[in-house]
């Protein structure tokens, strides 16, 4: 029977062990998001591999936080509740669908079940915006991170390790939430007059085929 095996060593090389024999890769070259996929003598070799997820490729850092930056984030400061009715509560439940759909059939009834369970629609969302951070709470819990987008390591409500990002992209507030299972972007876009505000959310997995993307509305009190 065939063993395989993979080593990391010191030298960021990846060494693949297959019946005695050993093949070398380039780290760099072997890590991406999700998974990891490797090709030795005809078979697929999967394993678990997470790579910073969408910290380290869409968000560098800014070495401060400008005044205009600071005034844009400012004008998400308050609390909503949400307003998006049956019509959005529908949308979530078929975006979890479309997801779902995606995996294997052995697996689709705890995929739907997990997904239903970390995607609540919640009725409260207070945004608190200070001189160099934002508290993102729905319904109390939530999380406070640097407006610069530095990632803050906390845990999630269920005790998960999470690394938790917040940053303007202009006049947007994005929040990265960077778990072991997957990503979660919520994207928080006010209308003109500063009474709605609406968030796009995008939840990426190395589990999931197809990302579950969805809106949800909240106005404010």
């Amino acid at each position: 029977m065939m063993r395989i095996s993979l080593r990391v060593s010191s030298g960021r090389q990846l060494q693949i062990v297959y019946s005695g024999a050993v093949s070398t890769l380039k780290l760099a070259c072997a890590l991406s998001l999700g998974s990891l996929v490797v090709l030795v003598g005809g078979f697929a070799v999967g394993s678990e591999v997470w790579a910073g997820g969408l910290h380290d490729r869409d968000l560098p850092v800014p070495a401060v936080v400008n005044q205009d930056t600071l005034e844009h984030a400012r004008a998400f400061d308050g609390d909503f509740v949400f307003d998006g009715g049956q019509k959005q509560r529908d949308g979530v439940t078929a975006a979890i669908e479309t997801s779902v759909a995606a995996l294997n059939p052995m697996v689709r009834k705890l995929g739907r079940q997990r997904l239903q369970q970390s995607n609540p629609i919640l009725k409260n969302l207070s945004i608190r915006v200070d001189d160099e951070s934002v508290a993102i709470l729905f319904d109390g819990d939530g999380h406070r991170a640097k407006l610069d987008g530095t990632p803050h390591k906390t845990e999630s409500a269920h005790g998960d390790k999470v690394k938790v990002s917040h940053r303007m992209r202009g006049t947007k507030l994005v929040e990265l939430l960077d778990g072991v299972g997957g990503d979660r972007h919520n994207e928080f876009k006010l209308s003109a007059d500063g009474s709605r505000l609406t968030i796009k959310v995008k939840i990426i997995s190395s589990q999931l085929p197809v990302p579950v993307e969805y809106d949800l509305t909240y106005k404010r009190k």
